[in-house]
């Protein structure tokens, strides 16, 4: 957070859903001070300082400011390693569930840390999922919508007030999944139009390398493109997985199977050049190994499904691919087959 008074109490005070005049009747002020302290024009006196942190629920060391980046980042770090230990392969519900309820009490604890709240607001659009597709809370429909409208609330705050263009497209993209399993496809379609497309290939990397070589020359540009084509990789990955889930699900085998044959090649080709790729990759084999395992599983040659997973198995375990726990946790993911057909 800025170790800025005027904006700290600006930002509490909007997460808080106050106005100026509401804020100013519960410290006996006039709104006219509360705009001067919120713009700079003046700061309160010293003793407002622990009435005005009272009032907006935060600790006065959050209202001043003295909030250090390595404390946030140890935070945030200490959050992600909480939820990616409640991950429950048997009890997937369930422990979406679970990450959604811990990380409602981190951002209630946090309310202007925009990397916890977009966390929980994507822990929100996954449960979304849950709601729409497995019926997750069919029998309790309020607390279903009471979830998906404050994991909205969240994501417009982000979008309003975050300073991070990364935090605010992934925001969107939080809140259109949202909608989409809400069937509310108009709002759906406004966050996704918002999104960067690849229709428009003059994205700014491309122009970052060209820059490096006419300002530093073709050994730094080189350092330039490997890094976009690291970033290529994860938005070429996104659209591969997506693919083949969606026809692993619903396609007609001979149609999946040549999609996922594609997919395959890409991949591969991709791979080539080490160093152009990211750790996402070893995750693309998994689901590419998963989704091919689905197809013979729907089309009933369950053999053909097995043989593939004790084959994937056996090839991560001899090249530890993934760490021990990683491994026997993708190990009771394929073979306890998570998605019964």
């Amino acid at each position: 957070m800025k170790n800025n008074l005027g904006a700290n109490i600006r930002g509490f005070r909007k997460n808080k859903g106050f106005t100026q005049e509401e804020l100013a009747g519960m410290l006996g002020v006039t709104p006219q001070a509360v705009s001067r302290w919120e713009s700079e024009a003046g700061l309160p006196d010293v003793s407002m300082v622990v009435p005005i942190a009272q009032a907006l629920n935060v600790t006065t060391d959050m209202l001043l400011g003295y909030n250090p980046s390595d404390k946030d980042d140890y935070l945030l770090e200490t959050v992600k390693n909480k939820i990616k230990a409640m991950y429950d392969i048997s009890d997937a519900q369930g422990s979406a569930l679970q990450r959604v309820e811990y990380l409602s009490g981190e951002v209630s604890r946090n309310p202007m840390n925009f990397e916890i709240n977009l966390l929980y607001v994507q822990q929100v659009a996954e449960l979304s999922y849950y709601i729409d597709m497995e019926g997750l809370l069919a029998e309790n429909p309020e607390r279903a919508n009471a979830l998906l409208e404050d994991g909205i609330k969240k994501g417009v705050t982000i979008i309003r007030y975050a300073d991070s263009r990364s935090l605010v497209e992934k925001a969107h993209y939080a809140l259109a999944w949202i909608y989409i399993h809400r069937k509310d496809f108009e709002n759906a379609r406004e966050h996704i139009d918002v999104l960067p497309s690849l229709e428009n290939a003059k994205v700014r990397e491309f122009l970052y390398s060209e820059l490096s070589f006419f300002e530093h020359g073709f050994e730094e540009m080189k350092d330039s493109l490997t890094a976009a084509n690291k970033m290529l990789c994860n938005v070429l990955l996104s659209q591969l997985n997506c693919m083949m889930e969606n026809y692993a699900y619903w396609g007609e085998k001979n149609e999946t199977l040549k999609n996922l044959e594609w997919c395959e090649h890409v991949a591969k080709a991709f791979s080539s050049i080490p160093e152009y790729t990211t750790d996402n990759m070893k995750y693309f084999w998994k689901k590419f190994n998963h989704n091919l395992m689905i197809v013979y599983e729907k089309a009933g040659e369950k053999e053909k499904a097995n043989e593939i997973c004790e084959e994937y198995l056996k090839k991560i375990s001899e090249e530890k691919v993934f760490s021990k726990e990683e491994y026997e946790s993708i190990e009771k993911e394929l073979r306890e087959r998570v998605y019964l057909f």
